[in-house]
């Protein structure tokens, strides 16, 4: 059985993307009698030219990439990376015989110059078009067209064969607007790749805390907080800047590694060096999943301030290093942090409530065991297998 990604993704290359981090556990993770193959996008077209197959490794597993334009998806141009792959995309399914295969969507642009093709059609919605399209904090191009954007759902959703949403609500509102979905759309979690996102033995975190603290200049003596995601609008850093300078006096010591990067770093930075915090925050640059995975377990708590989100994969790859989150009420994040064990959240946009559920964190016990249990079920083995079925029961009629 064959599976098409048809999304602009680069496998190859780390960067700042929860979808892409996820279409790679996906293919890290399928099962071994299916085929994946990428239509995607190269940062690097001197080592992966644009046109051009090349079997590439995506977390053990060998796959065939086609890359469709050179292109970072972090890096924002005046032509949307988006509508131009759309377009390449669109010149590659008149020429190409896709045998078949199921095609996968992670957003909803590409999906249009396929809605003729008889192959099935699987689309996942990683958001809430109320918070993505309509928020006054996305970033989004489509924000400065909602009413494009609400056409071209309209004309693209009652042709998908099944909707997935990491957003039980949004799966309820695409459903109002689009009878046609009845049947076809329906909440399926994110997915966290268990075997990068682990918890380390005691003895191993202690020294790989020690060791990262040292080469940041930070004290691994001293309560430490992590947080990776993009510096931009959605995820609102400021917010936690702000928070960090309203710690309480039990937490004022408190030290912060910040991984990413965005618009907003520059002003992140000023922030921190007008608000004397030089010395308690460390800013890490943009990182890979392992060493991600590593200040996990070095932490004591996972942070986050974002606006919106669907349910955030972060906080699922933290939980399952076994560390609890401190972090703004959003999304699907209820249904991780059930307990004080696992964390906090605030409904407050305000940095003295953050603040004061960062210190809660920070001074509470680590209970592993809890915060393990929060993320047992979003394995990509737990979560995934509607997903393979899916495709396998196309495959199989396809056979008859």
């Amino acid at each position: 059985m064959l599976a098409w990604i048809l999304h602009p993704h680069d496998p190859c290359v780390d960067y700042a993307s929860g979808v892409g981090t996820m279409i790679n556990t996906f293919i890290a993770h399928a099962p071994a009698d299916l085929e994946v193959r990428l239509a995607g996008i190269t940062v690097e077209p001197e080592r992966r030219p644009v046109g051009r197959w090349s079997e590439v490794e995506v977390g053990g597993r060998r796959i065939r990439q086609l890359p469709l334009l050179a292109a970072h998806p972090s890096i924002r141009s005046r032509i949307p990376v988006s509508l131009r792959y759309t377009l390449r995309l669109r010149r590659f399914l008149r020429r190409t015989d896709l045998e078949g295969g199921s095609l996968l969507f992670h957003r909803l642009e590409p999906a249009w110059p396929a809605l003729r093709r008889p192959e099935q059609k699987l689309m996942f919605l990683h958001y809430h078009p109320e918070d993505q399209i309509l928020g006054s904090g996305t970033e989004v191009t489509w924000r400065r067209f909602p009413g494009l954007y609400f056409r071209l759902e309209r004309r693209i959703l009652p042709r998908v064969d099944r909707l997935w949403s990491e957003r039980s609500d949004a799966i309820e509102w695409w459903l109002q607007r689009h009878p046609a979905l009845a049947g076809k759309a329906e909440f399926l979690p994110t997915w966290a790749d268990d075997t990068v996102f682990h918890p380390l033995p005691e003895e191993e975190r202690a020294e790989l805390r020690r060791r990262l603290c040292t080469a940041a200049g930070l004290d691994p003596a001293l309560p430490l907080a992590f947080f990776a995601g993009r510096f931009e609008a959605q995820k609102d850093p400021m917010l936690l800047l702000r928070a960090w300078r309203a710690l309480p006096a039990s937490a004022a010591r408190a030290q912060l590694v910040l991984a990413g990067e965005g618009s907003f770093g520059d002003e992140m930075r000023a922030f921190v060096a007008a608000e004397g915090l030089a010395d308690r925050v460390h800013f890490a640059g943009a990182l890979g999943q392992r060493e991600v995975a590593r200040w996990l377990n070095a932490a004591d708590a996972f942070v986050m301030s974002s606006a919106f989100e669907g349910m955030p994969l972060a906080m699922i790859e933290a939980l399952a290093c076994g560390t609890p989150v401190a972090s703004t009420r959003i999304g699907e994040a209820p249904r991780l942090v059930r307990r004080p064990e696992q964390g906090r959240l605030v409904a407050e946009r305000d940095p003295a409530a953050l603040a004061g559920a960062i210190a809660e964190v920070l001074a509470a016990p680590r209970d592993r065991a809890a915060c393990l249990e929060a993320a047992r079920p979003f394995t990509p083995r737990a979560v995934l297998e509607p997903v393979y079925r899916a495709i396998r029961e196309r495959a199989a009629g396809a056979d008859r």
